[in-house]
């Protein structure tokens, strides 16, 4: 009636999409350009074939690299305003529940 499956592994639901337009002439053409330009761009003059990522070269893209603008400058000021306010409204609250307490009122009296 029931079988145990213990090991069984139910296969992966498969993705099937069905373009609504599609123009293999063009398809062709970008497949031929890209392998044109792929040609061209990874020969060195020698006719070797370069690395196209060095080392180092996504350090120009880092947040520090970037000039900083007027807008940057106010967000971060704002960011740190927000931030302080909400630890002062946090200190308060604890400071309130602190003394609020029924210990700290019996060590008023």
């Amino acid at each position: 009636m029931f079988k145990l499956k213990v090991f069984h592994m139910p296969k992966p639901r498969r993705f099937y999409h069905k373009p609504i337009y599609w123009d293999p002439a063009k398809e062709e053409h970008d497949k031929r350009q890209e392998r044109i330009n792929s040609k061209l761009e990874n020969k060195n003059a020698d006719g070797e074939y370069k690395i196209g990522i060095k080392r180092g070269s996504f350090r120009q893209y880092r947040w520090e690299s970037v000039p900083e603008t007027q807008d940057m400058r106010k967000q971060r000021r704002q960011s740190n305003i927000r931030l302080i306010i909400i630890i002062m409204v946090l200190l308060v609250f604890a400071a309130f529940l602190y003394l609020s307490s029924g210990d700290f009122l019996a060590l008023l009296k």
